[in-house]
């Protein structure tokens, strides 16, 4: 399962900050959700967010079938998420090294976006 918070608000050209005040949700809450798509909500955040937006649950959150979802990293291009290679060797710094470029590429947008 995942959350699909930082497409919905960037979709909906909604800050993090906005999604914050307007589900009244703790901030590190509201901040974890828009910045970790494995971080589910409980049932009382979820609640918020829902009523908050007038929403139903399937729109912010995904089911996958990687129970991990340890090689899944965000796609800058449209919010989605790219699902890396598992490397059989104990060297996987390559497969490092490339998403940690994909994430770089995200960071970038995303203050490019907030000037």
């Amino acid at each position: 399962m995942l959350n699909q918070i930082h497409a919905f608000i960037e979709e909906r050209g909604i800050t993090r900050y906005r999604f914050w005040q307007d589900t009244q949700l703790g901030r590190d809450t509201a901040y974890r959700l828009c910045n970790d798509p494995t971080y589910i909500p409980t049932g009382s955040v979820l609640d918020k967010i829902c009523s908050a937006y007038k929403i139903q649950p399937g729109e912010i959150l995904i089911w996958h079938e990687d129970k991990t979802n340890e090689n899944l990293i965000p796609n800058p291009s449209d919010s989605s998420f790219i699902e890396t290679s598992q490397s059989t060797s104990t060297d996987n710094s390559s497969s490092q090294t490339d998403a940690f470029k994909v994430l770089q590429g995200v960071w970038a947008d995303s203050k490019s976006k907030a000037s």
